[in-house]
């Protein structure tokens, strides 16, 4: 696992760090199966990380490296600890790409998670945002990390606002509603704030969902949603600083 040293310490930073751009992507399919696509952006952060260290530093942190890779989740899920089997069973599944490379301000993540049913498709939703679970499954890729001494499992942060939201699917509707009780917590969290500071020093910064239908949509809730001229294509565009202060911007209800 000495391989993954380098790389677990890249996902820590998109996981835990103030993201530039999230992108959320579902597609839905007839008979109920799917996918789920998360691409992440951080270029901005490394643009902000060689203002204040050196090369020297960089290199010896060995984040002066290029990287292009893919990992199967399977490979870091089936050996996570504090993950329970019904997560791992639905995890495992799911692919991760990686490309890195500070020299060209470049950091993308792209995750990418199948589902069979939409029985599924609403546990992996719920297992993806339960609090501390995927920094459970990144200590895996550290092979020095226990729950003693890495800060993987503190889900603090700003990687938090996706539990903010409730998601439910089902034969002929998509919702994301907001859990006030969540939300509350979330606000009243001094890492999230600090992670606001951070945000307004980067400017601006996304946070974007794409629903794919099967099927024409009937009815989009939230005013701010474009639907494509087939209907079966629905997109919210978003800055995640507006989630934080007017979280009702990111609810949406689409019946199809």
């Amino acid at each position: 696992m000495k391989k993954y040293k380098f790389l677990f310490a890249a996902l820590i930073a998109v996981c835990f760090s103030a993201c530039i751009q999230i992108d959320e992507e579902v597609i839905l399919k007839a008979d109920g199966s799917g996918e789920m696509k998360v691409h992440t952006d951080m270029g901005k952060l490394f643009e902000m990380l060689k203002s204040f260290a050196s090369e020297e530093d960089l290199a010896k942190e060995g984040i002066n490296k290029a990287m292009d890779t893919t990992i199967l989740m399977k490979d870091i899920v089936d050996t996570a600890k504090d993950v329970s089997a019904e997560n791992k069973a639905l995890l495992r599944n799911g692919v991760l790409h990686l490309n890195m490379d500070v020299k060209e301000n470049l950091f993308k993540m792209d995750m990418n998670y199948p589902f069979k049913n939409l029985s599924d498709a609403n546990k992996l939703y719920a297992a993806i945002n339960q609090d501390g679970m995927m920094g459970n499954v990144l200590k895996g890729l550290n092979p020095n990390s226990n729950s003693e001494n890495t800060g993987a499992s503190d889900n603090s942060g700003i990687e938090k606002i996706g539990s903010m939201y409730d998601v439910a699917i089902s034969n002929n509707k998509y919702s994301r509603t907001l859990n006030k009780e969540r939300f509350d917590a979330i606000s009243n969290d001094p890492k999230v704030q600090e992670s606001k500071g951070m945000m307004a020093m980067m400017g601006d910064m996304q946070m974007n969902l794409k629903v794919n239908l099967p099927r024409a949509a009937k009815s989009v809730s939230n005013p701010r949603a474009t639907l494509s001229p087939d209907k079966k294509t629905v997109t919210l565009l978003n800055d995640i600083t507006i989630a934080l202060d007017s979280p009702q911007n990111l609810e949406i209800t689409i019946q199809y």
